[in-house]
């Protein structure tokens, strides 16, 4: 009986039509995504996106409300759309201690599968955001702990909503638009970006990575 296993929707466009892949369809493909790899980082492309969507009542000095969300980036292939990534719940709901990021090629049909732990999980299982209210100092914190989960290599994005993002998010949650809502909230305002390849040069001249951060959050 054959081992291999199916294979979900690959962003590279790089599986073939059959749904299974035998171990040297598996190790090509895993060739090609690491020579991608290799290229973005020569060149200082962002493969991610952090985004914070602040509420209207954001202020540099004192606790403010946002919604925190994570995101392949779409320049990093062909400039399109960029994808939402979801967080695995295996922590949370106590299964394993599994906290990673899901990509865009771990969605299936109502389902998601953690690249880390091998774990499938229901729509309503995982979010792809997270709600805080903090002092621009903790936010500055809270992005760089992010940053660096996802390989510091990641744009940081800013932006303000005239309206009450904990709702978009609540629906997000409730409805399991996997991103539409969420999407839509972050379209409809012009953010305020601090791209990777100015966030190595930063530190490559000695800046303190939280600072930078805080600085941007403050700006």
């Amino acid at each position: 009986m054959s081992d291999a296993k199916p294979v979900l929707a690959d962003p590279l466009g790089l599986a073939p039509s059959n749904p299974f892949m035998d171990a040297e369809e598996k190790e090509v493909l895993e060739k090609k995504q690491n020579a991608l790899d290799k290229l973005l980082e020569e060149h200082n492309i962002a493969k991610y996106k952090i985004e914070i969507l602040f509420a209207k009542d954001f202020s540099p000095n004192k606790p403010s409300a946002g919604i925190m969300s994570f995101w392949e980036s779409g320049n990093k292939l062909h400039g399109g759309g960029d994808t939402i990534m979801h967080m695995c719940p295996g922590k949370d709901l106590k299964k394993n201690d599994c906290t990673a990021f899901i990509p865009d090629a771990g969605h299936g049909y109502g389902f998601l599968v953690c690249p880390t732990c091998k774990e499938a999980w229901e729509g309503e299982q995982v979010s792809g955001q997270i709600a805080f209210r903090l002092t621009a100092q903790d936010w500055a914190r809270v992005v760089l702990k992010y940053f660096q989960k996802l390989e510091m290599r990641a744009d940081i994005y800013m932006k303000y909503h005239p309206h009450d993002i904990r709702t978009a998010a609540a629906r997000e949650q409730a409805n399991e638009h996997m991103g539409d809502i969420l999407q839509g909230a972050r379209m409809s305002r012009k953010p305020r970006i601090y791209p990777l390849a100015n966030i190595i040069k930063d530190t490559s001249a000695g800046a303190d990575l939280e600072a930078r951060f805080l600085a941007f959050l403050r700006a």
